[in-house]
C-alpha cells in the first residue's frame, strides 16, 4: 500500500479538538532527561487533563534524540520532544485516531530520518606504502600489508554494491524525490506482494 501522509492527523488538529471536547482542560508536559541505556536520546512525559480534578488524565511519552538527525528536528529537539508526548498523550484519550496512533509530525520525523543525507566529498585515498621486512639468512619476510585499491587508477573497478534480500529475494534499487515530502530518497525495495520494508541509504 503506498504511503500517504495525509492518512494522519497533527498534534494542533488533536489539541483543537482536545479543548473543543474540554475547555476547561489542560495539557501538561515534563522532562525526563537522558534515557537509561542510550545517552543519545531524551524522553519526557506529557498528561492531558479534562477537568482540574481529572484523576485519571491522558498519558503519553515519547523520545527525541539529543541531536536532531535530519532538517526537521535539527535545532528544535526539545520542542518536537513535547509536541510527540502531547499527540501521544491525547491519542490515549481516543482525540485524533480515526487515521492511526501516530501524528503527522511524528511520521515526518520518521521518514526524514530514514531518507539519505548530502552526498559525502570525494577523498583521494593514499594507498598504503608496501614495507618489507628484513630479511633473514637471505628470506624476505612477507609485507604487512597490502596496498590498497587506487580509486584514481584508470583499470580501479568499483566493488559492485551488496544487494540486500528480503523474503521475496533479491530488493531492486530505485531513487528519485518523494512526492509527498519534496526530499531525495533512494534504497532498495521490495516488488513483490505484501511488500517488504524498504532498506534507505544512510550517510
Amino acid at each position: 500500500m503506498a504511503f500517504d501522509i495525509q492518512n494522519y492527523t497533527t498534534v494542533q488538529e488533536r489539541v483543537t479538538e482536545f479543548y473543543t471536547r474540554y475547555p476547561d482542560g489542560s495539557i501538561q508536559f515534563e522532562f525526563m532527561g537522558v534515557m537509561d541505556g542510550d545517552p543519545t536520546k531524551m524522553w519526557g512525559v506529557a498528561s492531558a487533563y479534562r477537568t482540574a480534578d481529572d484523576t485519571r488524565p491522558g498519558v503519553g511519552t515519547a523520545s527525541e534524540f539529543i541531536d536532531g538527525k535530519s532538517p526537521y528536528t535539527k535545532g528544535s529537539e526539545l520542542q518536537n520532544l513535547e509536541t510527540s508526548a502531547w499527540g501521544r498523550a491525547l491519542a490515549s484519550l481516543g482525540i485524533g485516531t480515526s487515521k492511526g496512533l501516530s501524528s503527522k509530525e511524528e511520521i515526518i520525523g520518521s521518514r526524514e530520518r530514514q531518507a539519505p543525507g548530502p552526498a559525502k566529498p570525494i577523498v583521494a585515498v593514499e594507498p598504503v606504502v608496501k614495507v618489507e621486512k628484513p630479511s633473514i639468512w637471505g628470506i624476505h619476510l612477507e609485507a604487512d600489508t597490502e596496498p590498497l585499491p587506487d580509486p584514481w587508477n584508470e583499470n580501479y573497478v568499483e566493488p559492485a554494491p551488496e544487494v540486500p534480500i528480503c523474503l521475496h529475494g533479491p530488493m531492486t534499487r530505485r531513487s528519485g524525490v518523494s512526492k509527498k515530502t519534496g526530499k531525495p530518497y533512494a534504497g532498495y525495495f521490495c516488488d513483490s506482494e505484501p511488500q517488504c520494508d524498504p532498506k534507505f541509504d544512510r550517510s
